[in-house]
């Protein structure tokens, strides 16, 4: 899973998306805008050690069972997934040409 996060990072920063990661038991979240943060429930950064107290981000990366990843181009939604490959998979797809 680490690998899909180093590729989210990439993705972020190739497409200026930015991507959000909801966990099932876990309040806090990640946010990945060319950086990974920590986030609290009202999607703001917040220091790491408050949001994920004692956890390192491998480590919730690692442990915490992924519930949902959104991506927004800035303030607006483009997409939600169940996992971190789906999500790179839709966004990294080549695109056919439109119709004339």
């Amino acid at each position: 899973m680490l690998g899909g996060l180093e590729r989210l990072i990439e993705v972020s920063r190739g497409l200026r998306v930015r991507f959000i990661l909801y966990f099932v038991k876990c309040r806090g979240r990640v946010g990945v805008d060319r950086e990974i943060r920590a986030l609290d429930e009202e999607n703001r950064p917040a220091p790491w050690a408050r949001v994920f107290p004692g956890i390192s981000p491998q480590s919730v990366i690692q442990q915490c069972a992924l519930k949902r990843v959104e991506a927004y181009r800035g303030g607006e939604l483009i997409g939600e997934w169940k996992t971190i490959e789906e999500a790179i998979a839709a966004l990294t797809r080549p695109r056919l040409p439109r119709p004339s």
